[in-house]
């Protein structure tokens, strides 16, 4: 019997304990689950504003994108809006200098041109007197002489505010092709007197080669009636 009551009283306890150890199991198990559930809904909590600052970022990495973007293509308009400028401008630029260019080659051109042909005038001039001077009878060529000095001597005296004589002009430089009478020369002096006021000492030279007529130079004024230059006259 004392054995039976001892099996008895040690199952008690062990119920006891047993008992004893499942609450206390229990309780630890209850409050690790509600700290868990604590933890669990912190962590969504958390979680919630993470994932919320991370729409957030990504929201403004967005619109920063965006923007740069804009920025990009707007400054790449400027840029080829400005290239496409600076591209007409050179071309402009080369067409206006080429055009510069054209324009100084044929005022060249012409200039040649010009001297290509005073000097063909010149030279002409110049054989058409050797010419004239070695076929022409000498007598026909003093009465073409006699004719073009009176027409100088008439004709051009007559508009002395055209005669632009210097002051230090002390003489004048008369070259004929057959030398002055007395009366032409007097003529041509009375002529000068008249228009300036005073006397110029006359300086004469004859040159077979001027064929007929006079040439009167007065510092840089010259009045030529020549046959040399009535030749020149017509062939420009």
């Amino acid at each position: 019997m004392m054995i039976v009551s001892i099996i008895v009283l040690q199952i008690l306890i062990f119920s006891g304990l047993i008992y004893v150890f499942r609450r206390l199991i229990t309780q630890d198990v209850t409050s690790a689950t509600r700290h868990l559930q604590e933890l669990s809904q912190e962590y969504n909590e958390k979680e919630k504003k993470i994932n919320k600052l991370l729409d957030e970022a990504e929201a403004k990495a967005d619109e920063l994108v965006n923007k740069a973007e804009a920025e990009a293509t707007s400054q790449k308009t400027q840029i080829l809006e400005e290239a496409q400028k600076e591209k007409e401008k050179i071309v402009l630029d080369a067409h206006t200098h080429s055009e510069e260019i054209i324009k100084q080659a044929e005022r060249t051109r012409q200039q040649l041109l010009s001297e290509i042909e005073e000097r063909i005038a010149k030279e002409a001039a110049v054989k058409a007197c050797e010419l004239i001077q070695n076929t022409l009878p000498e007598e026909f060529r003093q009465l073409v002489h006699r004719h073009w000095v009176e027409e100088l001597i008439e004709a051009g005296f007559t508009k002395p505010e055209h005669l632009h004589i210097p002051e230090d002009v002390a003489s004048v430089n008369i070259t004929t092709a057959f030398a002055l009478d007395d009366e032409q020369r007097k003529k041509i002096t009375k002529k000068l007197k008249d228009i300036l006021g005073r006397e110029l000492a006359i300086k004469e030279q004859v040159d077979p080669r001027e064929v007929a007529g006079i040439v009167i130079n007065m510092g840089s004024l010259v009045l030529d009636g020549s046959f040399k230059n009535k030749i020149r006259e017509k062939t420009r």
